[in-house]
């Protein structure tokens, strides 16, 4: 059972996370009017969103490890302040190289956040509420996201700048929030442990040496979901618009109703799936759900379908975030590190996704979704591959 203490440090990280992706969720209408607004072509708008994800799997990995050295709280200030200082560049920003240094400065610092904050998760619960955390953790998330675009729909009307000086001030009440209520989670004799255990590796080390443990299997298989995911996010509005005529407002309706599912989801049902199935049953039908999806979406016919299917699809993501998390968790040695490397692996694959997924979609219309379906059978052969292989190996 968790303490009063850890109750209340579980609520201020669920609602720290909140108001981040409040924040990311306010710029997200704004974005990319922004960009164009400077004169910037689609070609140099994916080369910001790319570059981000870039600096994430970079320096994830390095955060997730140094916060094993120094705390978790420290860290968890630096990321959100990170999204502080890239929200006032993107303010002020008068040209196209500025937005890249806000980009590139943000998805530096703000790689710290995510692997912080599910590493200190699992210091404050037990590996039979672990799943659960994970999960509530995902739903906190997704409902900002839900609601962060219609504020900063709302907010626009004021001026283009104003929602990013708006998440700003979320992001610098995050961090002071967190400053002055929470508590460490990783005990100073814990933190020289882990110093001991980990003091002598570079980030680059750090990262080989989680594909030498078992943890292998599911920084791959969520390399290759990913990937999907993100070939589904860049081409959906694209393909729908060429299929059945979804303009920007049906595609956004399609995209809130996914996120609503996504937050009951994680925040009800999947805790409970982790403990009656374990996480390595949840991924495999997040993972089927996900194919599923996809592979229906290509059959969309009206709107209706295509939210439905959306949905669908978004419930297998759903699953094998959280379910991935908790695994990780309880099998790391050191947590900072190991769910550092596999949000640096998530993060490769929304590098990779947009880009193969946009090029399939020059190709042929259909080719982006047939793509992404190969993507999610592929990652579940490799996640059950691996344990054939291995069940062999021991039976040797």
């Amino acid at each position: 059972m968790l303490t009063t203490e850890d109750k209340k440090s579980f609520f201020l990280v669920f609602f720290a996370l909140f108001l981040m992706m409040l924040g990311n969720g306010i710029i997200i209408p704004v974005f990319p009017y922004y960009v164009k607004s400077m004169g910037a072509s689609a070609f140099q708008l994916g080369l910001l969103l790319t570059v981000y994800a870039l600096c994430q799997f970079i320096f994830a990995p390095i955060w997730g490890r140094y916060s094993d050295k120094v705390g978790r709280k420290p860290l968890l200030m630096l990321g959100i302040t990170g999204y502080a200082v890239s929200f006032i560049l993107y303010g002020l920003a008068h040209a196209i190289w500025l937005l890249f240094v806000a980009r590139i400065a943000g998805g530096i610092l703000s790689a710290a956040v995510m692997p912080t904050a599910m590493a200190y998760i699992g210091d404050v619960t037990t590996e039979e509420k672990r799943g659960s955390g994970m999960g509530l953790m995902g739903a906190s998330m997704g409902l900002g996201m839900v609601m962060g675009p219609a504020l900063g729909g709302i907010l626009s009307g004021i001026s283009f700048t104003f929602p990013f000086f708006f998440a700003a001030g979320l992001a610098i009440l995050n961090v002071l929030t967190i400053f002055i209520l929470l508590k460490e989670s990783l005990t100073p004799e814990k933190r020289m442990q882990q110093q001991v255990d980990v003091a002598d590796e570079s980030g680059l080390s750090s990262i080989l040496g989680e594909l030498r443990t078992p943890l292998v299997q599911f920084f791959i298989m969520l390399f290759l979901a990913s990937v999907a995911h993100s070939m589904n996010e860049a081409t959906y509005a694209l393909f729908m618009q060429n299929k059945i005529g979804m303009g920007a407002k049906e595609a956004g309706w399609a995209f809130m109703v996914a996120g609503i599912v996504m937050v009951i989801l994680q925040g009800v049902l999947v805790g409970k799936m982790i403990n009656r199935l374990g996480e390595k049953k949840t991924i495999v039908i997040g993972l089927s759900a996900m194919a599923v999806g996809l592979a229906l979406l290509l059959y969309s016919f009206n709107i209706i379908t295509a939210i439905i299917f959306l949905a669908v699809f978004c419930c297998g993501m759903g699953l094998i975030r959280p379910a991935t998390s908790s695994a990780v968790s309880k099998g790391a040695v050191n947590q900072g590190r190991s769910l550092g490397a596999m949000q640096g692996f998530d993060s490769l694959g929304r590098v990779v996704g947009p880009a193969f997924g946009g090029f399939l979609l020059d190709l042929n219309w259909s080719y982006a979704y047939i793509g992404a379906v190969i993507m999610a059978i592929l990652a579940v052969i490799s996640f059950k591959a691996y344990d054939r292989i291995h069940s062999e190996a021991a039976g040797c």
